[in-house]
């Protein structure tokens, strides 16, 4: 998901995050009912005697649970790009910055190499002096490609 806000005639801010198609309650009831189906085979299978499965069920539940955490979470991961008149500010982060650099705008070159797989997204990356950061890491094919037109615009 990208979200665009212009600052000035000459800056402008974008918001780039990972498509949370569910909520964490979602989430939550999502695990709920596979832990009670998994839960309800397992005890079935334990009064026909098959007491070990047990344990392996409840062990499936909290890792299916740790997994849909780890997916959140990474999910609510941010991309902040403010382009300005002289300066180009890259944030990551999920509620405040972990990751801040600054680059100058006339330096900086805007790069998207997409392969002709259909499976890859491509990568969308802007450099300066000698560096490389990649931007979009939560986009798609085709909203990797509308960022990089959108920045294209701002960017050399």
């Amino acid at each position: 998901m990208i979200r665009e806000q212009a600052l000035a005639p000459d800056a402008v801010r974008f918001v780039v995050q990972g498509n949370q198609s569910m909520s964490w309650k979602a989430n939550l009831w999502l695990a709920g009912a596979l832990g009670l189906i998994v839960m309800g085979i397992a005890l079935a299978l334990a009064s026909q005697g098959f007491w070990l499965v047990v344990p392996f069920a409840g062990a499936e539940a909290i890792l299916v649970l740790y997994c849909l955490y780890l997916t959140v979470k990474k999910l609510a991961r941010k991309e902040v790009i403010t382009v300005a008149d002289d300066s180009v500010k890259l944030e990551w982060g999920e509620t405040q910055p972990d990751k801040v650099v600054a680059l100058p705008r006339h330096w900086s070159r805007l790069r998207y190499h997409c392969p002709d797989n259909e499976f890859e997204v491509g990568v969308l990356e802007v450099a300066a002096h000698g560096k490389r950061y990649a931007l979009g890491m939560a986009l798609g094919r085709e909203e990797k490609r509308t960022l990089y037109n959108k920045l294209k615009v701002w960017l050399p």
